[in-house]
This record gives C-alpha cells, structure tokens and sequence, in this order.
C-alpha cells in the first residue's frame, strides 16, 4: 500500500522495500562505504520508488549543525558579489547545505553586527564577500570560534583563510595589451583608494609603463568608485582635459561608464579612444563593443571560498589559507591602435575637444 502523501517515508520502509537491513539501508543512503555496488543499486532503486527523502533537519541536529552557511555580501544587486554568491550555491547545493544571506553595503558597523548575530548559532560558517574585517569583527567570528572564510578582503592579508586573485599581474596584462598595440597616453582610474586590490592593480599599471620605457602621467590618473556614474563623470573629465587615446579601469563598471563618456565628447571607442575594465561581468560581453577587460573567476572564487568552509566545518585542514586564483585578458572591441598622429603629452594639453565642459 502507497504511503499517503502527507507521510515522509522512512529508512525502515526503504529497507523493507529492498529487502535489507535498516542499518545497511542507512549507511547506503548517508553514503557510507562498506555495501557493494550491486547493494547500492538496489537501495536507491527503492528509495527512488517509494519517494524517500533525507530529513536533513533531524539529521543536522544529531549532528550539531545547522544546515545553514551565512553569506556576506556587498549589497544584493551588484553583479560583481551576484557571480559570487551564484558560485558559492552551486558548491553548496552539492552539500545539500542553504544560504542565508545578508548585505553590509560597505558599512563597517553593519558588518560587525550581522557577523556578531550569525554568530550566535545560527549557521555552521561564515562566508564573507569583501569585507571590510575591522578589529571588532574578527573578534566577534573569533570569539564563537565560527569558522569563517573571506572572499576578496579589503586588506589582502586579513587573518582568516581567504580567496584573493592576481590584481597585480591582471592589470599588468591589461596595460601590455595597450602598449603593444602603441599606446602612450593612457589614463588610469584607480577604483576605491582604501582597497589593497586596487592599490595592486595600480602597481601592476604602473610597472608595465616602466618596464615599458614610458612615463607615467599623473594628470592621466584619477581615483574612481567602482560605479558607472563616477566612471562617467571623471572620464569625461580626463578625455576633455588631456585627451588620452586609451584608458584602463580599476572595475568593469567604471569602464562601461568610459566608453559613454567617450561617445558623449563625440569620440568611438575604439577609433579614437581605447577602454580595458577589470572583472568580466557579464554586461562587459554584453555591450557593444563588447568590453575588453581583465577576468576575475567570480564563480569559481565563491566554490572555492565554499569549499574551503565546509573542510573546517568538518574539522579537515586546509592546504592553503590563501588561495590566489589567477586572472586573464580578454579581448574584445573596445581596444584598437591609436588613431594616426596621436598627440604629444604637451599637445595634447593645447587642444580641447569640443565637448570640454563634460560632466
């Protein structure tokens, strides 16, 4: 007789309906070795037929768990934190374990507070997208010995196991790509100033021009929020000031916000102006041009930010505590030779393009 819906089906009804014991039952399907595959084969038949499924609840309590890993994020709309957090999911779901997320919008207290609330029980670990990691929070992860993994920190040797990538020698490949296709007066905009990653990415700029024979121009450099607005605003300050014939962005969205710009003043990108962003959203192939940029492995920095929290939370050590994943240029349409006769540093500063009050 068929279970009624309303009833959850038991071990012991499996092993009934396969004709084992409830422990080897048990065992097979909490994936624990020891029955053959001929055994497997006919449990899961069984527990296929009758519609078993695991109560994780009962089984996480036995076990002192939750279930639950907490996620925290930049904001909740953000591509950048989305393609990590889609990442984290999907090594998740393969644990049969559940998200509970929440956002900090760069707020330091904020953060303090969800960290210090998550630590209460809550969930088995702790999962944080660029976090700020003031003094405060790492006391609160580390006085409920929460086990806690950091995805892109703010500083890059924050203490506690984390997932970082090459900024460095990301944005050196980017600022390469530029001077082999015969750029000089390339313009910079950092990203946020208090970020070590975008300290790095300068440094990797920067040292290509060096390496390179080709001075760096300071007016060409200009601090940038990681948003399209600022991006916006500030290049086409430095486009109608000291007309570039390339610029590189500390983030994709800075760069998207560029190539308006360039288009506002009345230039085409890339005829007259070159654009190389940082991140590979998915907008930067969805543009067009498509946006040549460096990639940051968003989806594969949050499977193995969770993959290295579920080794603590199951007591296994770690390898590495910091794992630096590699980045990679990709090109696209927004990259091109300068245009013929690009300007001197000197003359470039004498001409004004038309659109010079651009905002």
């Amino acid at each position: 007789m068929e279970a009624a819906v309303s009833d959850r089906v038991t071990v012991a009804q499996v092993a009934e309906e396969a004709g084992f014991s409830a422990m080897t039952v048990s065992n097979v399907l909490n994936g624990r070795p020891g029955a053959s595959e001929e055994t497997r084969r006919l449990v899961l038949e069984a527990a296929e037929r009758l519609g078993y499924q695991p109560n994780l609840a009962a089984r996480n309590l036995k076990a002192g768990k939750t279930g639950l890993i907490g996620v925290m994020m930049l904001d909740l709309t953000g591509q950048y934190g989305l393609e990590i957090v889609r990442g984290i999911a999907d090594e998740l779901a393969s644990d049969e374990r559940e998200m509970l997320i929440s956002a900090t919008y760069q707020d330091a207290v904020r953060e303090r507070e969800r960290a210090q609330f998550l630590a209460r029980g809550l969930v088995d670990g702790v999962l944080m997208v660029a976090p700020a990691l003031e003094s405060e929070t790492l006391k609160a992860v580390r006085r409920k010995s929460l086990p806690c993994v950091v995805i892109d920190p703010r500083r890059i040797d924050a203490p506690l196991p984390r997932v970082t990538v090459d900024n460095y020698g990301g944005m050196r490949l980017a600022a390469e790509h530029l001077l082999e296709l015969g750029h000089t007066r390339i313009a910079y905009l950092r990203g946020n100033p208090d970020l070590e990653s975008s300290e790095l990415r300068y440094r990797g700029f920067h040292d290509a021009l060096r390496l390179a024979g080709v001075d760096v121009d300071e007016r060409l450099v200009a601090e940038c929020d990681f948003t399209y607005t600022q991006g916006f605003r500030i290049a086409s300050a430095l486009i109608a000031e000291h007309r570039p014939t390339a610029l590189i962005a500390g983030g994709d969205l800075i760069a998207l916000g560029a190539v308006d710009a360039a288009r506002a003043c009345g230039l085409s990108v890339p005829d007259d102006l070159s654009v190389v962003g940082f991140d590979d959203l998915p907008q930067a192939a969805q543009t067009f041009p498509g946006l040549t940029t460096v990639r940051q492995p968003l989806h594969d920095m949050g499977k193995l930010a969770a993959r290295m929290l579920l080794s603590l939370i199951d007591g296994r050590p770690l390898l590495m505590e910091n794992m630096q994943m590699p980045t990679e240029l990709v090109v696209r349409g927004t990259t091109a030779p300068p245009p013929a006769g690009q300007p001197t540093p000197g003359e470039a500063d004498a001409d004004v393009l038309p659109h010079e009050d651009a905002q």
